[in-house]
């Protein structure tokens, strides 16, 4: 689900947004047939190659939920070798906000590759990058997702699922790239875990994987990860996958169809309340394409620094202070 505003200045769509989709889009479009060929220089980083990667998944909507149990089994039907850590409890809505202090973990006892935090899902991904994974091993890709519901326009700077992502790429030294996947109830009426929409989680997970082989190379030159500090943002529409009309690579929208207002209550106190409607954006944005039937994929910087704000004129405005 969404996730809260905790990275200012994440830029998806501007003009450096739209150097890297360029690159992309070639990679992605050709039906996701193929990817990138890994580069001659040795050695090459895993993601830069075509073997398995060492995945860290996590997500927004807590260890238990059917889009993240989906996902873990696709990646490892893939071949990749997954580590979840995730969220104890729904944390949507926590964007990149962390847990200080004490942090609970929990291994399930089941699958001692999985990992329940008691904290935030971007403090998930820190702690078993830092402290989970076994000497001498370590992420090659965040993977964060599947949340239910999508992370499209505005709402993605509430998306802890976005957030999960960011953290690789701006709390983890060195930084590892991310993907983030969303995915709209195919029913929307029905439970997330209802027969249908655990049927299209369970499709969505199995394509996941077709999109990273395809994506992978495109993070890398020379066969070392040059975009490290770069997550893709994906979404699937409500759609079933065999009936998609293709891979997209566009630009985040700027209107969301999630708005929030708050209402007095009788004690004094204020409720939040919440309502949908249309994000009407223009043509070429993840919100315009998600309703045509695409599955959209925008590159988003976790570089902070705005390039293109005028400088000149604020150094004027601020001269002797």
């Amino acid at each position: 689900m969404p996730a809260a505003r905790g990275v200012a200045g994440l830029r998806a769509g501007n003009r450096a947004g739209r150097t890297l989709a360029a690159g992309l889009l070639a990679v992605l479009l050709p039906g996701l047939a193929g990817h990138a060929a890994a580069a001659s220089r040795a050695p090459p980083q895993a993601l830069c190659g075509q073997g398995p990667l060492e995945v860290l998944l996590t997500n927004d909507d807590g260890v238990e939920a059917a889009g993240v149990r989906a996902l873990a089994a696709g990646l490892a039907a893939a071949g990749h070798r997954v580590t979840l850590a995730a969220p104890d409890r729904n944390a949507s809505g926590s964007a990149m906000s962390f847990t200080w202090g004490s942090v609970r973990v929990t291994r399930d006892p089941a699958d001692s590759n999985v990992h329940a935090v008691s904290g935030t899902p971007a403090t998930a991904v820190v702690l078993a990058a830092t402290a989970l994974y076994p000497a001498g091993r370590r992420p090659d890709l965040v993977v964060s997702g599947i949340n239910h519901g999508p992370n499209s326009g505005a709402l993605l700077m509430l998306s802890g699922t976005l957030g999960a992502a960011m953290a690789g790429t701006l709390l983890l030294d060195p930084p590892v790239p991310g993907i983030a996947v969303s995915a709209a109830r195919l029913l929307a009426a029905e439970p997330v875990d209802s027969p249908a929409n655990r049927a299209q989680l369970e499709a969505v997970s199995a394509h996941v994987p077709r999109l990273i082989a395809a994506a992978r190379g495109w993070f890398c030159r020379g066969g070392q990860v040059a975009r490290a500090r770069t997550v893709l943002n994906v979404n699937y529409p409500a759609r079933p996958v065999t009936e998609l009309r293709g891979t997209v690579v566009t630009r985040q929208g700027a209107s969301t169809d999630l708005h929030v207002t708050f209402d007095a209550t009788a004690s004094g106190e204020y409720l939040a309340h919440t309502s949908r409607g249309d994000a009407s954006d223009g043509r070429d944005t993840d919100n315009s394409w998600l309703r045509q039937g695409y599955v959209t994929v925008t590159p988003v910087s976790g570089l902070l620094d705005d390039e293109q704000a005028p400088r000149a004129d604020l150094k004027t405005r601020l001269r002797g202070l």
